[in-house]
């Protein structure tokens, strides 16, 4: 399993490479993790996994080519994950043995910042263009969700043939016993009497940072903001909460190697991106029972076929045009209030969410899937003919039959 480096600020692939790796089973295929740089971080403290780091100084650090290729020659995989783009890697490994192929995090480039300059535009059509060969070059594609995927197969990125979805999961008992929330505040030095509302991302114009302080703004002065992530525009936000007279309402975490310990220590979390393709943290935060409210924009987190997000199970306002955008942060901001106010009215949709993720989302199912495309790319097939969209429709089969009993035995206690 390839990777950047061994760091929180890699963010959600390599939480989505440390999930599938650590649960898959053993007796069907041995994980170990290679990264390109840096030493080791929290996947290499957390893992029983072997942990391989070349510390390769950059794409041009040719010294470590041939060191890289000792390494695989030595390791002598069947197959070669990479979950992130290490193209000179892929490079350096050509005609090796092994299988090569590539997890897609997401549509590609389609929701940046519009204020790029014109040479950063022509460094992103140059990525298009590397991106592309890369892809191409990779025995199998495997794409976190149908959006992804039809996306790339339009552009003529994957082919039919070789690409395949597995949609993201969690590992939900990590989530299952969180720490105190007065010892969680205490942790990260977050008062302990304010209500507070969460983001964890990185700080990107496309995870709506600035829509965040809009609702903290719009929000009773008693609501304090979280940040936890790090990224460009960090001192831009530091910025606009002293214009927005916010300042001392929002507390900047950085980037964390352990994620929980926030998710203990905030009452709502909130979910605003521009654009993306899984909402790995709602999903977090649904497993961790903490509420989700949100700003639903460009992304496939509700993709029909297998849907993250529902409407029972977070609160999102829709919002298909930039002038609305001040809309749906005033409704958002309302809604949070409310429930600040009567926190019992999302006691039954927190447990509804929590259902969900734990039978769709969960990594021994992501993990399962991944096995099934490892020994099909093998050619070694196993006993079960179900393809992986027929194992993706039991799943969500049986999670609808949970939540719908769920659901009954809520509307009894109700009325009870």
């Amino acid at each position: 399993m390839v990777h950047y480096r061994d760091a929180a600020i890699a963010g959600g692939s390599l939480r989505v490479g440390e999930t599938i790796a650590n649960n898959l089973d053993p007796e069907h295929v041995s994980a170990e993790f290679v990264f390109a740089y840096g030493e080791p971080g929290p996947v290499a403290d957390r893992t029983n996994l072997e942990c391989h780091f070349i510390r390769a100084r950059g794409p041009k650090d040719f010294t470590v080519w041939a060191h890289a290729r000792d390494l695989f020659a030595k390791l002598q995989p069947d197959i070669i994950h990479f979950q992130e783009g290490v193209v000179w890697l892929r490079t350096a490994l050509t005609r090796t043995p092994a299988k090569k192929i590539v997890h897609i995090h997401g549509r590609y480039s389609s929701f940046q910042s519009p204020d790029q300059t014109a040479r950063k535009k022509i460094r992103v059509a140059l990525d298009a263009r590397l991106s592309r060969t890369y892809l191409k070059s990779m025995d199998a594609q495997i794409c976190i969700n149908h959006a992804t995927r039809n996306w790339l197969l339009d552009v003529g990125w994957i082919s039919k043939t070789k690409s395949r979805v597995i949609y993201n999961a969690i590992d939900v008992d990590r989530f299952a016993l969180l720490m105190p929330r007065q010892d969680a505040r205490a942790r990260l030095g977050l008062p302990r009497g304010a209500p507070l509302l969460g983001m964890i991302c990185r700080l990107v114009w496309e995870k709506g940072c600035s829509d965040f302080l809009s609702i903290i703004e719009r929000l009773p002065e008693r609501w304090h903001g979280v940040i936890c992530g790090d990224g460009p525009l960090r001192d831009q936000l530091h910025r606009e909460c002293e214009q927005r007279g916010i300042a001392s309402r929002i507390h900047f975490l950085g980037s964390l190697d352990d994620v929980r310990p926030v998710y203990a220590a905030i009452d709502a979390y909130a979910f605003v991106s521009r654009y993306d393709a899984f909402g790995l943290t709602a999903a977090e935060a649904m497993a961790a029972r903490v509420p989700v409210f949100g700003i639903e924009r460009e992304g496939d987190y509700g993709e029909p076929e297998y849907p993250l997000i529902r409407p029972n199970i977070a609160s999102m306002v829709k919002c298909d045009r930039d002038h609305k955008v001040d809309q749906a942060v005033q409704e958002i901001a309302r809604r949070i209030a409310h429930f600040g106010e009567h926190p019992e009215i999302r006691v039954n949709s927190i447990e509804l969410a929590h259902a969900w993720i734990e039978n769709c989302f969960s990594a021994s199912i992501q993990a399962e899937a991944m096995t099934r495309v490892y020994h099909e790319i093998l050619g070694k097939n196993r006993s079960s003919p179900q393809s992986l969209a027929q194992f993706y429709d039991a799943q969500r089969a049986a999670a609808e039959r949970i939540i719908d009993r769920l659901g009954e035995r809520q509307a009894v206690a109700a009325t009870a």
